[in-house]
């Protein structure tokens, strides 16, 4: 299979209490990662993070599928078909 450029929208509610768990989700895939943002929204109990990766389609639907397993959290993606 080939790696596919994506980013990945990580919408987080109660961002307090659940960033530590995205945060590790996140790291396990790390070796995937190739830039990440995070902002928060201006009640501060939202977060969002943007982040690309370079990967295989069932690696990027992996990580979604662990992270939208967290409670609070919703995952869109948009992936880049052309190289």
């Amino acid at each position: 299979m080939s790696k596919k450029i994506s980013l990945m929208g990580i919408l987080v509610d109660h961002r307090g209490a659940m960033a530590p768990r995205v945060q590790e989700v996140i790291t396990e895939f790390g070796s995937e990662a190739i830039g990440r943002m995070g902002v928060p929204s201006p009640s501060k109990e939202k977060g969002l993070i943007a982040l690309a990766m370079e990967a295989e389609n069932s690696e990027i639907q992996e990580l979604k599928e662990r992270l939208k397993a967290i409670e609070g959290v919703e995952v869109q993606i948009a992936t880049f078909e052309s190289q």
